[in-house]
């Protein structure tokens, strides 16, 4: 299971950004699936490959992850990424099993999180740990805890100290250099197999947002199931989508509450990575390759990420957070998405 030096030097190994998801029970090929794994892309790579196709302008500066076999537990490596931090991802992949996540992150903050059956059960930063009382054990025994004060360094080895409780966790070693043999990989997008974030939903006290907020929980749960699809169909339109091969149909079943999440390999679903990976795109080419869109090119892929973020939103069962994200694009400031008088129009649909 390891020790402290062995965590060092895999930390070293794998760079200043990192996130390490243990996954219990499944093969490398499915831990990559459920993390959102396109399955499409899976296939063997070597390290230096995987960098490349994370660097493409023109293939989006995808989100690529890797994933090695480990006995009862299989390791999903990402490099520079950190989905396997997001609470709601590990949900998803702990479903049926269990799930462990460190996140290295020298630029923000890093992460610890322990998942069982769709619940967290720890989840901290690895420089002020909390853990349930059954984990303080292993916390103790790695080394983990509160510093004591300002001149305690114990934060400095707290990450490794973190990837050594993973590791007591699972019963399994991280080889010293993850990286060393070719690694079956793939490109993820958490978007698929994640209901909407709270990041996607609209909220705030502030105009515009406030008194959409306000309509929104003051209307009925029909009153906003049928605005907020209503919504998307409109986006779609102004954005010249509104004739993707399943949109229609995903609609009518949101209208019902019916609709059920967007496979990644369906003809939508084709679309939707195109969307995603403009989006993408548009934001990472900003730190290398900033002249190679144009505004109006940046402006529409902007554009694309909000309406993906509205689409996934308006799936969810729950017609207040439906609606709370299919109408989060009016506070945009991209003319196709939001207008005055559209607001004022959905605010009046929704209280009348």
């Amino acid at each position: 299971m390891g020790d402290l030096a062995g965590a060092r030097a895999v930390l070293e190994a794998l760079g200043e950004i990192v996130c390490l998801t243990f996954v219990k029970g499944l093969d490398p090929a499915a831990a990559l699936l459920r993390m959102g794994g396109y399955a499409d892309s899976l296939r063997v790579r070597e390290a230096a490959e995987i960098g490349e196709v994370m660097d493409s302008f023109e293939g989006g500066y995808p989100r690529m992850a890797a994933a090695l076999d480990l006995g009862a537990w299989s390791l999903v490596l990402e490099p520079d990424g950190f989905s396997g931090a997001d609470d709601s991802l590990l949900r998803v992949v702990s479903r049926g099993t269990e799930t462990v996540s460190v996140l290295r992150h020298d630029y923000a903050s890093a992460a610890f999180a322990y998942a069982v059956d769709g619940e967290i059960v720890a989840g901290f930063e690895p420089g002020r740990p909390e853990a349930p009382a059954h984990l303080q054990p292993l916390l103790a025994e790695v080394g983990l805890r509160v510093p004591s004060g300002e001149g305690d360094d114990t934060w400095t080895d707290a990450v490794a100290r973190a990837l050594l409780l993973a590791q007591r966790i699972t019963g399994v070693t991280v080889p010293p250099d993850p990286f060393e043999a070719d690694l079956l990989s793939a490109q993820i997008e958490p978007w698929f197999v994640v209901p909407a974030s709270p990041g996607d939903l609209l909220y705030g006290s502030d105009p515009p947002a406030g008194s959409l907020v306000a309509a929104v929980e003051a209307a009925s749960p029909d009153r906003q199931r049928a605005v907020a699809v209503a919504e998307v169909r409109r986006q779609a339109t102004a954005l010249g989508l509104a004739d993707t091969p399943g949109l229609a149909d995903v609609l009518r079943a949101a209208a019902t509450g019916t609709a059920g999440p967007i496979s990644a390999d369906s003809p939508l679903g084709t679309h939707v990575r195109t969307w995603l990976t403009a989006t993408t795109r548009a934001g990472d080419s900003l730190n290398s390759n900033r002249h190679a869109m144009t505004a109006a090119e940046r402006t529409h892929a902007y554009a694309l990420g909000w309406f993906t973020a509205a689409l996934r939103g308006v799936l969810n069962p729950d017609p207040q957070k439906a609606a709370l994200a299919a109408l989060r694009p009016l506070t945009s400031n991209i003319a196709a998405l939001t207008d005055p008088a559209v607001r004022a129009a959905v605010i009046h649909a929704l209280t009348t």
